[in-house]
């Protein structure tokens, strides 16, 4: 393995879909911003298909993504201002499995407002914890799917997102929702006991329930009004 290479932080599958979603929505050689960008893997993918790619971490430290620029800012904190004194508006912004990390999640979407283009997009994914396997590791640990003991520890997942949430904090920022869908996690062999009879129990009771449920990674792509 190439240890200079970039590699996803993301669930398995999670980029894929995203990609698929960009080729859809968004024409080539278009401006676009890479939120919580991590070593630089969905960035290099981005640019592959001819766009103008910012990219933007907390740190520097894992960045392997040489050939594109790395901006440093806080997404907790009222980021647009720093990037917009070096770059223009953008039509696409990117932020993969980052929301759920934020203290304001509200605060970072319309900072990505603020960064957009008139009908620029944002694509957002986040854990989905209205799954019908959230609801069943809920039951039986008393704690929602990808926010167990060990998952929300500082800076890991601190602020579920419930669809209901999403559009508030979306609809409030001026932003219109053009399409949701939902990627399935893939859990390995080795998972325990626990892992492996809440996936089994979701199948066979998910025909019988209501509400959003979904798969158990949410992606949304939202246009700015």
């Amino acid at each position: 393995m190439n240890s200079n290479k970039p590699e996803s932080m993301a669930a398995i599958g999670t980029h894929e879909r995203v990609l698929e979603m960009v080729k859809e929505h968004l024409r080539p050689e278009k401006k676009v911003i890479d939120l919580a960008a991590g070593q630089g893997a969905f960035s290099v993918l981005l640019s592959s298909l001819g766009h103008d790619v910012t990219a933007v971490d907390a740190d520097s430290e894992n960045w392997k993504a040489n050939e594109i620029d790395l901006l440093v800012a806080n997404l907790d904190s009222q980021f647009s201002g720093q990037l917009l004194e070096i770059k223009d508006k953008f039509d696409l912004a990117v932020a993969i499995e980052i929301i759920e990390h934020l203290e304001n999640p509200f605060q970072f979407v319309r900072e990505c407002s603020k960064i957009l283009k008139r009908d620029g997009l944002l694509v957002l994914t986040t854990p989905n914890v209205e799954s019908v396997y959230s609801r069943i590791v809920f039951l039986i640990t008393g704690r929602l799917y990808s926010f167990g003991a060990y998952e929300t520890v500082r800076p890991a997942h601190i602020t579920p997102i419930f669809h209901w949430k999403l559009v508030m904090m979306l609809e409030e920022a001026g932003f219109e929702i053009v399409t949701e869908t939902f990627e399935n996690v893939v859990h390995l062999p080795t998972a325990n006991f626990k892992v492996r009879t809440a996936s089994f129990l979701a199948k066979v009771i998910s025909p019988f329930l209501g509400g959003k449920k979904g798969a158990e990674g949410r992606i949304v792509l939202a246009r700015l009004k």
